[in-house]
C-alpha cells in the first residue's frame, strides 16, 4: 500500500513539473515555476527513496543472492584476502562457515543456538563436571561430611579440589568416601567453581541423588510417657537460606520433627543443605500436600497448634508458661506470614514482643530468627515443666 501511495505522489509531482514548463509568459512566473520545479523534484526524489525502502524486494536482509553476509569480525579477518569481495557471493567457504558459527553463538537467525557440548565433542574434548553429574550436587565441608555420615542418599562421586588448602583435604571426608566405596576425583578450583556456580564449596563437592522428603498424613500419637513432642511446621517458606537456617536451629535445639508444604516451598537442594550446615542431612523432614487440613487434623487429635504471628490479638510468648501436651509450632511465609486457612487451623497465636526503642522500619524479625527463639522457649518450658513432676 505504501508503494502505491508513493507512486501516485511521484506521478502527481511529474505532472505538475510538466505543466509548469509550458507556462513561461513573464520572468516572475518563470522564477516561481522554477522554484516549484525544484521543490517538486526534491519531493519526487524523496518519495522515490521512500518507495524503495517500502518495497519488500529492496528491504535489507542478512542474506543476499543466497549468501550469508559475514559479521564484522569475519570481514575484518578477510580484509586482505583477494577472494573476499564486499562480504558477499565470492567469499571463501571458511568465511561463510565462520559467519554461520558466529550466528550460532549469538543465537540469531534461523540457525540453531551454539551447542557447547556438541562443539567439545567435535573437538575431541571430554564433558565438563556439570555434564558428567549423575545426580545433584552437595557442596560445603559440613554438608558433604554430614551427607556421608548419614548415608541417606546414594552417592556417585566425590570431587575434591587438588592442590593446597580448603576442606578438600579433610581426612574424615576421604575416609567416609572410602568406607562407602565412593569414587574420589580431583578437580581444579575453577572447575569446582563452575560446578557450584561460584558458590563457597570449600574444596569439596558430592555427586549424589536427591534427598527423599516423605509425605506425612498423621502425626505420631503421644502415649503420655516422657516429654511431650514439639514439632515445627513451615508454611510456604520460599527462601532456601531461611529454610536451611530453620532446619539448623530445629536440629540443634532438638525438635521432634519438621513438616513443610509440598508445594510453594524452597527445595531441599544444595543451597539449603549448605545453609543448614549439614542439618538437612540429619534432620528427618516430612511434607504435606495441604497444610491447613494437616493442622486441623492434628488439632482434632489433641495437638496444641500454635501459630507465630505479629497480630495484636496474639499473646506474648513470655506469658506462655509451659508445654504440657504435644505442640506444633507453625511459622508462616517470609512476606505474607500465616495464610488465612492456616491461621484458622491454629488453636492460638503467639508473638515475640519488640523493644520499646526501635527504628520504625524494623517491625519484625527474620523468620528463621523468630523460629529459633520460639522453639527454644517451647523446649525450655517443656523441660522445666517435666522437672516439677
Amino acid at each position: 500500500m505504501t508503494t502505491c501511495v508513493c507512486a501516485r505522489i511521484l506521478a502527481h509531482a511529474c505532472t505538475t513539473t510538466h505543466a509548469d514548463d509550458g507556462d513561461g509568459d513573464d520572468d516572475d512566473d518563470d522564477n516561481d515555476g522554477s522554484g516549484e520545479r525544484r521543490q517538486s523534484s526534491r519531493y519526487a526524489q524523496s518519495s522515490s527513496r521512500a518507495a524503495a525502502r517500502a518495497s519488500p524486494s529492496s528491504s535489507s536482509s542478512p542474506r543476499q543472492n543466497g549468501f550469508t553476509k559475514p559479521p564484522p569480525r569475519a570481514r575484518a579477518r578477510a580484509a586482505d584476502d583477494d577472494e573476499f569481495i564486499d562480504g558477499y557471493g565470492d567469499a571463501s567457504a571458511r568465511y561463510d562457515a565462520q559467519a554461520r558459527e558466529d550466528a550460532r553463538r549469538r543465537g540469531r537467525g534461523d540457525t540453531v543456538r551454539y551447542d557447547r557440548k556438541a562443539m567439545r565433542k567435535e573437538l575431541g574434548k571430554g564433558p565438563t563436571l556439570a555434564e558428567s553429574l549423575v545426580g545433584e550436587i552437595v557442596y560445603g565441608a559440613n554438608a558433604v561430611r554430614e551427607a556421608l555420615r548419614q548415608n541417606r542418599r546414594t552417592s556417585f562421586a566425590l570431587y575434591v579440589q587438588d592442590g593446597d588448602g580448603g576442606a578438600g583435604a579433610d581426612a574424615e571426608v576421604l575416609r567416609l568416601a572410602q568406607e562407602l566405596k565412593i569414587e574420589v576425583k580431583y578437580a581444579s578450583k575453577h572447575d569446582l567453581n563452575m560446578l557450584c556456580d561460584n558458590k563457597p564449596h570449600q574444596g569439596v563437592v558430592l555427586d549424589a541423588e536427591a534427598l527423599d522428603v516423605p509425605l506425612l498424613d498423621d502425626l505420631p500419637r503421644w502415649d503420655g510417657q516422657g516429654l511431650p513432642p514439639v514439632w515445627l511446621a513451615l508454611d510456604e517458606i520460599v527462601d532456601p537460606q531461611n529454610l536451611g537456617a530453620m532446619l539448623r536451629s530445629a536440629h540443634f535445639l532438638g525438635v521432634d520433627g519438621v513438616i513443610c508444604c509440598a508445594k510453594n516451598s524452597a527445595p531441599f537442594n544444595a543451597t539449603t543443605s549448605k545453609a543448614s550446615a549439614g542439618a538437612m542431612e540429619a534432620q528427618v523432614v516430612h511434607q504435606t500436600g495441604v497444610m491447613h487440613r494437616f493442622l486441623a487434623k492434628a488439632r482434632d487429635e489433641g495437638w496444641d497448634v500454635i501459630g507465630a504471628s505479629a497480630e495484636a490479638r496474639a499473646e506474648d510468648v513470655r506469658d506462655f508458661v509451659r508445654v504440657s501436651q504435644p505442640t506444633l509450632l507453625v511459622m508462616g511465609n517470609e512476606g505474607a506470614g500465616l495464610r488465612t486457612n492456616v491461621r484458622r487451623a491454629c488453636n492460638r497465636l503467639v508473638k515475640i514482643p519488640a523493644a520499646q526503642r526501635k527504628a520504625p522500619g524494623v517491625d519484625s524479625l527474620n523468620v528463621s530468627v523468630a523460629a529459633g527463639i520460639l522453639v527454644h522457649h517451647f523446649l525450655s518450658s517443656r523441660r522445666a515443666d517435666s522437672s516439677l513432676l
